[in-house]
């Protein structure tokens, strides 16, 4: 993520980031496809998590064009570069230490396209987080935007450990932490409407969204059933003030690989979700300067 993360951590939900990209890399790459990029283009990823998806446009772009990463954590830097390595397009990806929270990157040039997935949300201001990032475009460039979409499901509504309903209610109580955690943040401006207006807001034109499904059917893989029980157990330990007592005590049960109950011996663990990008364009001036209608 690009922007200071909470004692939590509101970014990489894994231990394993590498493995949890892994998961869901085919839906951001179809999300990505739009963008169309080319050899010689230039393009900027903000939030670049450990690198798969950096991986997809470093290609594109071709030994004349590069993308730069930005992120606020080192680390996530270095792991963008070891994936950009293993690619073989190192020497296409520029790292840029940046927090979205500061304004938008000082890039040396203007971008043909800026593609950022689950990150401006963990911003203090999101109408100005995205008014920076279309800031980054040359004329006719477009901002990809990958935010909201569905929550997960990956449990049957009865796992038979505390009260049925249990993957619902851990999606109420993380949410009323995230926002607990958002309201807090000083400095912080309330934005209301959907993701769609403040690219509209921001100046962009043709503004449009569409989703990816990710669909993996129980029985799960054992690369998908470990990521889905990394963020699963993420997910339970942001949320637990939030959660009932009978609620931890399940999520205990379910989530120690020690106990009978733990959900790693289960067969009927899926993964269903979508992801959504919201994308819009940089005007080309009209014939008086103004905007191409």
């Amino acid at each position: 993520m690009t922007t200071t993360a909470p004692p939590d951590g509101t970014g990489t939900s894994t231990r394993e980031p590498v493995a949890a990209e892994a998961v869901f890399l085919a839906a951001h790459s179809s999300l990505l496809a739009p963008l169309r990029v080319r050899p010689g283009d230039v393009v900027a990823d903000v939030g670049p998590g450990a690198g798969a998806v950096t991986v997809v446009p470093a290609r594109g772009v071709g030994d004349t064009g590069r993308v730069h990463a930005v992120d606020n954590d080192p680390a996530m830097l270095d792991a963008v570069l070891r994936s950009a390595r293993e690619a073989g397009v190192r020497d296409r990806v520029r790292p840029v230490l940046h927090d979205l929270d500061d304004g938008p990157p000082l890039l040396e040039e203007a971008v043909r396209a800026v593609w950022s997935a689950a990150c401006v949300h963990h911003t203090r201001d999101w109408g100005a987080a995205v008014a920076g990032l279309a800031g980054l475009l040359r004329l006719g460039g477009t901002l990809c935007l990958v935010e909201g979409g569905l929550p997960a499901r990956c449990l049957p509504w009865d796992v038979g450990v505390g009260r049925p309903g249990l993957e619902v209610r851990l999606d109420e109580a993380h949410n009323r932490w995230f926002t607990a955690w958002s309201e807090a943040r000083p400095g912080r401006v309330r934005r209301t409407g959907g993701w769609p207006d403040l690219l509209t807001d921001a100046g962009l034109t043709g503004v449009t969204s569409r989703s990816a499904l990710v669909d993996v059917p129980a029985p799960l893989p054992g690369n998908v059933r470990d990521v889905v029980l990394g963020e699963l157990a993420a997910r339970v330990d942001r949320a637990r003030p939030h959660l009932a007592d009978e609620d931890v005590a399940a999520w205990s049960h379910l989530l120690d690989p020690a106990d009978p109950a733990w959900l790693g011996r289960r067969a009927d663990l899926a993964l269903l979700t979508a992801l959504t990008a919201h994308r819009g364009r940089a005007p080309h001036p009209g014939p008086t300067g103004g905007p191409a209608t």
